[in-house]
């Protein structure tokens, strides 16, 4: 049973319900995050008794569909477009300039519901991931304290 005194859902019935619950839950942004993915996910498979691939899949399908972004996706986007940027320099670094550039990527697959000190950090843990390094900075000592002021 779905709820107490009720009868239990057909599964085309549950399925329909939870892509209605993922609607909802999407409506205000439509940009989901990872642990709000991990909730929907969880929700699909207890209240709506759907197995973790069959839920996982209706929730794809329904971002796909309504153009919702999935911050997994986004991220794995943006490393992807980071290590082709920085296979193109000596040394795999990235400049600041490339970095903001990167920044301004981000906020529009985003659709502006992550904060800039958010955009910074989540990029900032792409690259040490994909092992790329900053360039250094500056007009007179140059240094990557552009980098280094970046919260983890």
């Amino acid at each position: 049973m779905d709820q107490v005194g009720q009868t239990p859902m057909s599964a085309e019935e549950a399925r329909r319900r939870y892509i209605d619950f993922i609607r909802i839950q999407a409506m205000d942004t439509s940009f989901i995050r990872r642990e709000e993915e991990k909730r929907l996910m969880q929700e699909g498979m207890v209240r709506f008794n759907l197995g973790l691939e069959e839920a996982r899949g209706l929730l794809l399908a329904t971002a796909n569909e309504q153009g919702y972004v999935l911050q997994r996706g986004a991220e794995e986007e943006m490393g992807q477009m980071m290590a082709m940027q920085a296979q193109r320099t000596r040394g795999r670094k990235m400049s600041r300039t490339e970095f903001s550039q990167m920044m301004e990527m981000y906020r529009a697959k985003s659709k502006g519901a992550m904060t800039d000190v958010e955009m910074q950090s989540r990029l900032k843990a792409l690259m040490q991931k994909n092992e790329i390094r900053p360039k250094r900075a500056g007009w007179i000592i140059r240094t990557k304290r552009w980098y280094n002021s970046i919260p983890e």
